[in-house]
């Protein structure tokens, strides 16, 4: 997989988490993502993306295979967004690893014991055997989408990491440290405010726009 920046994680994190905790509003119109992508609870860092920008992160992710398009069959419908992620060509995951990541991708850095807190919240249930397992053999996969951090001095058990980011594939020693994820402190990303940020973006949008058009066509030749 290619790595991804970090609006493309926040919005694939973001489709796996709705998929399974509100199947009934799934797939998401790209109003419904943005609002998942900014919202307050279970997200690190909260964010102020906005709805050009998400359009530009999805439209990229589709060109790396992680997002279909459900295009408008009828007059009030509009195009709504999905993940790759059940595919057998996505590492062949089931679903309680694909939850599992999920997580990590929209908070960060989490003990297993976290991170089935927070499945079970919402997503799956898993026991503590089952959090362990799913997360040990999806590190041994190829090209595994999750790393173990080795225990530090003071921390009960390991945290788990996504390894989909630029910054996450680099020595952790590396990639500055970031608010702990239950911590209070939720660092805040705002948008871009000034003119050329948004040229630039719409910019990119066109040419994502283009390349999209460019092989739907030599897919449907």
């Amino acid at each position: 997989m290619d790595a991804l920046n970090d609006l493309e994680i926040r919005i694939l994190g973001t489709l796996i988490e709705k998929s399974m905790a509100t199947p009934e509003y799934y797939p998401l119109t790209l109003k419904s993502l943005r609002a998942g992508c900014n919202q307050a609870t279970n997200r690190n860092p909260v964010t102020e993306f906005d709805e050009l920008e998400v359009e530009l992160g999805v439209k990229s992710l589709k060109l790396k295979g992680l997002v279909y398009f459900t295009e408008p069959k009828g007059g009030h419908e509009v195009r709504k967004y999905e993940h790759t992620m059940f595919e057998e060509h996505r590492w062949g995951l089931n679903r309680g690893q694909v939850a599992l990541f999920g997580l990590l991708l929209l908070r960060g850095e989490q003990t297993a014991s976290e991170l089935r807190t927070r499945a079970r919240e919402k997503m799956i249930d898993l026991s503590p055997a089952q959090a362990e397992e799913s997360l040990e053999t999806l590190a041994l996969i190829e090209d595994s989408p999750v790393s173990r951090v080795p225990r530090q001095p003071g921390q009960r058990e390991p945290r788990w990491r996504h390894r989909v980011g630029l910054a996450e594939r680099l020595d952790p020693s590396l990639v500055p440290a970031l608010p702990d994820a239950d911590s209070d402190e939720m660092a805040v990303f705002p948008a871009p405010q000034t003119g050329s940020d948004m040229d630039w973006m719409r910019q990119k949008l066109a040419e994502l726009e283009d390349r999209v058009r460019f092989l739907e066509s030599k897919h449907h030749r």
